[in-house]
């Protein structure tokens, strides 16, 4: 294990040659995060990770709070991370142009799943234009008219509109995003407005972008 888990930091500083802009897998920018992300997480601890992933072990790592911590997919391009009981990062690299793109999706999950989506260049530094990604509302998921008595209904006992979001598909590169109304209202009260909603809406990539796949 200790001879891997020196080629596996070797291998990483290899990647990041001569500056981040050479990171060739998302393992690499995995590692360099500066912590605005995994704040729970030193760079050890995502060698290790990485390190016994590649070696087939899904092994629970102690972070920063001295909770437990886990890798639960990897590839050249996507991951996702269990920092804690409570919060899920997925992260996905891809070309735009010249450039390298991470799409972070990180999901707080209780005691409904709530996510949030935000992009980054190599150097971590993030696009913060509005016009790259509209996060969905709940408006977005109705696909019946509601009476106007109904809607009043609903935003009465929809006090917090939750939304997750998750990457699908075989290659990671569409976008689910599901609202968390079943969960969230008791079972007679879905009902009532369960017909007006569609399940989930799919975003693909669109150079700098994320779009709603039109149907």
């Amino acid at each position: 294990m200790r001879m891997r888990r020196f080629l596996t930091i070797f291998a990483l500083l290899l990647a990041l040659l001569p500056s981040m802009g050479n990171a060739r897998t998302i393992a690499d920018l995995f590692a360099i995060e500066p912590g605005t992300i995994f704040p729970l997480l030193t760079r050890t601890n995502r060698l290790d990770m990485v390190d016994y992933y590649n070696s087939g072990q899904q092994v629970s790592i102690g972070n920063n709070l001295v909770g437990e911590s886990k890798l639960l997919e990897l590839d050249s391009a996507y991951l996702k991370v269990q920092t804690s009981p409570s919060r899920l990062v997925e992260m996905r690299m891809r070309t735009v142009g010249k450039d390298t793109v991470i799409t972070v999706i990180e999901t707080v999950l209780t005691p409904v799943p709530d996510s949030r989506l935000t992009q980054w260049n190599v150097h971590w530094q993030r696009y913060t234009s509005d016009k790259l990604f509209k996060m969905p509302e709940i408006d977005d998921f109705i696909v019946k008219k509601m009476s106007p008595e109904k809607r009043a209904d609903l935003e009465a006992v929809m006090i917090f509109p939750l939304v997750q979001l998750t990457f699908k598909g075989e290659n990671h590169d569409i976008i689910e995003a599901t609202h968390g109304l079943e969960q969230f209202l008791a079972p007679v009260e879905y009902k009532r407005f369960a017909e007006h909603f569609k399940p989930s809406i799919s975003y693909q990539f669109n150079g700098l972008k994320i779009k709603p796949v039109k149907k």
